[in-house]
């Protein structure tokens, strides 16, 4: 018995778990230990341990936004960026909204976003860059203020992008036009508390996806970027993700990148 045992052992040890075929290819962007290969633009990061808001949550094994801090206290935002630049990839990572919001959004809607194609000084909030929103609002609310997941926000007045929209939202059968912000009536967040997964598929400058709970909430197509007066293709940036007065969990964010 004892030998067969040791042959068993012997034959498990040359196996390899293969992982799903939808998650091949992804390597993570954050370990659930440290935030090292990121930059917070409030902090000093790297040996000072210090990512403004950004925490790192062991039991969660998430990044943890504003963990500690005292409910309707006064908090500032800030957004935590890759030090790695991306241009053909899809990005994964999941979020759930904790119970705290902070002061001056303490009776808001919960917000937050997710940013790409990140350029310029990252030591702004916002930097330039490319925001597929995260939020609580439903998405039938067009009223204001609205943070609804999924909807897009150009940061820049120099940058740009296509989609298709009615004059009010999003939609996939309308005509393609220039638009700098598109709300979407797409997308429904899982109840408060739950994880949500978002996924974002982007094509250089061509197109970017965005995707809630494998649901495609909007295609934004044709980004581009003003320089020395002329327009050009937008093909690249930094990832981040954003803290705006609301208590966040972000885990599971890994990257594959496209050939």
């Amino acid at each position: 018995m004892k030998r067969v045992t040791t042959i068993c052992f012997a034959a498990l040890a040359g196996v390899v778990f293969a992982a799903p075929a939808d998650e091949e290819g992804f390597v993570p962007l954050f370990d659930g230990r440290t935030l090292e290969g990121w930059t917070s633009a409030h902090s000093k990061g790297g040996e000072s341990g210090d990512w403004g808001p950004f925490k790192v949550d062991e039991a969660e094994k998430s990044i943890h936004v504003y963990k500690g801090e005292e409910a309707g206290s006064e908090q500032s935002s800030d957004c935590l960026v890759s030090d790695k630049d991306f241009s053909r990839y899809v990005f994964r990572m999941e979020y759930k909204w904790g119970e705290k919001r902070f002061a001056p959004r303490a009776d808001h809607d919960r917000d937050a976003g997710l940013l790409f194609h990140v350029h310029g000084d990252l030591a702004k909030v916002w930097p330039f860059s490319l925001e597929m929103q995260i939020g609580e609002t439903a998405g039938d609310d067009f009223g204001k203020p609205r943070y609804h997941t999924g909807d897009l926000f150009v940061l820049g007045k120099h940058l740009g992008g296509m989609t298709t929209r009615t004059k009010q939202h999003y939609d996939a059968g309308a005509a393609l036009v220039k638009t700098r912000h598109c709300p979407t009536p797409l997308g429904v967040e899982k109840p408060k508390g739950e994880w949500n997964e978002i996924e974002l598929i982007v094509d250089g400058a061509k197109q970017a996806t965005f995707k809630l709970n494998g649901e495609v909430v909007l295609v934004l197509q044709d980004m581009e970027s003003e320089v020395d007066g002329k327009r050009v293709p937008l093909d690249k940036g930094r990832i981040a993700i954003q803290a705006e007065w609301a208590e966040l969990h972000y885990r599971n964010l890994r990257i594959k990148e496209l050939d």
